[in-house]
């Protein structure tokens, strides 16, 4: 008699490892020649671009730039505002042991500050640390025990592994473009300073060979008048957008996560019919990152023996990713803001500008439960006699949650966030009232580990058990259950099952006594 095994072949995604690094950049931003003098910064915004990312002998090398937007108070300028750009290139390596080229890179990226110092009237000095969090994944073929043939009596423990199997992912590039004229009673625009958009994903398909994906662009534009008592104006509009990204093996059945970024923003100002400059013209380039994954399960041999013949397993441990969940969650924040007192009072704000900061996540009944701040920058028209452009910062913390069903907190999560909207109103001359549409998004997985069995020899020996009691009364203990104590009297579930008048196996609790009858055969 000779055990025969039955393979196969499944591919398992995991996760090889997970690092986090901070990187500082450096530049000076010259005013353009056309631009006045520099005479105060009011903001300075920056905005990470990941150009390329690859494998190198075990670590993960990052090119990217770093685009800044300078907005400042000129010197001696009839226009109160001004705006300038600097660009920053940087190469980071973040080292993670045992990868290699055939993995897969993730990067996730954050501007953790930024800092700015007046050099001289015609440069800013800029720099930014930058949190970047790399992540390699790599794809196994795992062989495993389908069936053992052969033996009479084989007693096996199967459990069904239930799994992510990615099917593919990619990239995807598409432009956007939308022409827009302010309304009649709207004044004229002299100069954009600046225009800037955030992507809210309101569906994700998945059909044959494609991910689906459609939303909004919530785009702000904010431009310089030739009205000496209104010399900045905020507009916002909207922009829906409905496209695809290719991804071949995918079927309609099948999961997926998609992410959309505002790339860059390009406008263009017209003149209408009336000869105003009223008509802008925008390009959206949108950049989306759809993975395709297929929720598979599996039935696996964890444990076998014989109770007549004596056989040899050999063991293996098999180790995947499982994703648990993504969610999202909007919340708003709310808050009173104080003009600083040596500052002066507020005859008009022109906009506020909003960048949401994660602190701290972590998994509790199944939530990620998620904190931060939310750095604000309140740009306004000074209540005085040339009134002046001024601008003061300040920090609003908050604490929301994500419901992920399944999640606690040995789980692996992710997080990330957006402000969708910011409403602001003055209450008097020294307090504003600021109101942000804040999108949480986070994102579980489980790191998981499995002893499986991977090859099983007959030994070609019987059991032999003469000595051993035909009755036993067993006392359950604390971890104890039917298969291991079965293999350990060398019997079966079905037989305990049988001598004890039981019908449900799983009722079996610490403490009961259960009776082993061994049954011999003998041979004439």
């Amino acid at each position: 008699m000779s055990a025969n095994v039955v393979r196969e072949i499944i591919k398992l995604d995991r996760m090889v490892g997970m690092e986090n690094v901070q990187a500082m950049v450096e530049v000076d931003a010259v005013v353009p020649d056309s631009k006045p003098d520099i005479s105060e910064v009011l903001s300075v915004e920056g905005k990470i671009n990941i150009l390329d990312k690859e494998i190198i002998q075990g670590k993960i090398v990052i090119d990217g730039v770093v685009n800044f937007n300078i907005l400042y108070a000129g010197a001696n300028s009839q226009m109160p505002v001004h705006n300038m750009k600097a660009l920053a290139s940087f190469t980071q390596n973040i080292e993670i042991d045992e990868i290699d080229g055939g993995m897969e890179p993730e990067i996730d990226y954050t501007i953790e500050h930024i800092d700015y110092n007046i050099a001289n009237e015609r440069k800013i000095s800029l720099k930014a640390v930058l949190n970047l969090t790399g992540k390699t994944f790599k794809t196994e073929d795992i062989s495993i025990l389908k069936k053992i043939e052969g033996l009479d009596n084989i007693q096996v423990l199967k459990e069904n592994l239930k799994y992510d199997r990615k099917i593919g992912s990619n990239l995807a590039q598409t432009v956007l473009r939308e022409t827009f004229e302010l309304a009649e009673e709207t004044p004229e625009i002299a100069e954009v300073l600046e225009t800037k958009g955030i992507a809210v994903v309101n569906e994700v398909r998945v059909t044959d060979g494609k991910v689906i994906v459609g939303g909004n662009i919530k785009l702000t534009m904010l431009y310089l008048t030739e009205e000496p008592r209104n010399p900045v104006q905020e507009i916002k509009q909207e922009i829906p957008f409905n496209h695809f990204v290719e991804v071949p093996k995918a079927l309609s059945d099948m999961e997926c996560m998609a992410n959309v970024i505002v790339d860059e923003v390009f406008v263009e100002v017209k003149k209408n019919i009336e000869e105003k400059n009223k008509v802008y013209y925008l390009e959206v380039v949108l950049k989306t990152d759809a993975k395709v994954y297929y929720k598979d399960e599996e039935e696996v041999i964890l444990d076998a023996y014989c109770p007549s013949r004596s056989i040899k397993i050999e063991k293996n441990n098999i180790k995947f990713l499982r994703n648990i969940g993504r969610n999202s969650s909007h919340t708003v924040v709310k808050e009173i803001l104080d003009i600083p007192e040596n500052y002066p009072n507020v005859f008009k704000i022109f906009t506020v500008k909003a960048k949401p900061m994660i602190t701290d996540y972590k998994l509790v009944d199944e939530k990620n439960i998620v904190e931060g701040f939310i750095n604000v920058d309140v740009l306004y028209i000074a209540d005085t006699e040339d009134m002046e452009i001024r601008a003061f910062s300040t920090e609003v913390p908050f604490r929301h949650y994500v419901e992920i069903p399944g999640v606690n907190g040995n789980m692996m999560a992710s997080a990330g966030l957006s402000i969708e909207n910011v409403d602001f109103s003055s209450i008097n001359s020294k307090q504003v009232e600021v109101k942000f549409d804040l999108n949480i998004y986070s994102e579980a997985s489980e790191e998981c580990e499995v002893e499986v069995i991977t090859n099983i020899e007959d030994l070609g020996e019987e059991v032999v058990e003469d000595n051993n009691a035909s009755i036993t009364v067993y006392f359950v203990q604390e971890g104890d259950n039917l298969w291991n104590i079965a293999k350990r009297y060398n019997t079966t579930i079905k037989e305990i099952l049988h001598a004890n008048d039981i019908s449900d196996g799983d009722s079996v609790k610490p403490g009961d006594k259960i009776i082993i009858q061994k049954t011999y055969e003998y041979k004439m």
